[in-house]
């Protein structure tokens, strides 16, 4: 029927399975698997990479979140009018809160 070689380990290892008449007439065919296989491989480590820098910076977010809040809460602190006020007598400063109220002064 049809006078087709059965292919041998011994072909393969040796590399003369590339010499048979299939292989010959697909090569365009391989050479273009094996460079899409090559641009998915590429595409992966440029995948890990964006996630790594993404997490890089989701942790810098977080750092410069947990950074405004201290220095928010510090400000806090220090606008305080009793903070004021007490800093105000520890350096011997003529300036006082108001003892009298704010009045509205209409028109």
């Amino acid at each position: 029927m049809s006078d087709k070689k059965r292919i041998s380990i011994q072909e393969i290892l040796s590399g003369n399975i590339f010499t048979h008449d299939f292989f010959r007439k697909q090569y365009k065919l391989f050479l273009l698997i094996a460079a899409l296989l090559f641009i998915y491989i590429y595409n992966g480590f440029e995948c890990q990479k964006q996630a790594r820098q993404m997490a890089r910076l989701e942790q810098q977010i977080k750092d410069a979140h947990y950074e405004l809040l201290d220095l928010s809460a510090e400000y806090t602190e220090m606008t305080r009018p009793s903070t004021l006020n007490r800093l105000l007598k520890e350096r011997n400063s003529q300036v006082r809160e108001s003892t009298i109220p704010p009045t509205l002064i209409s028109e």
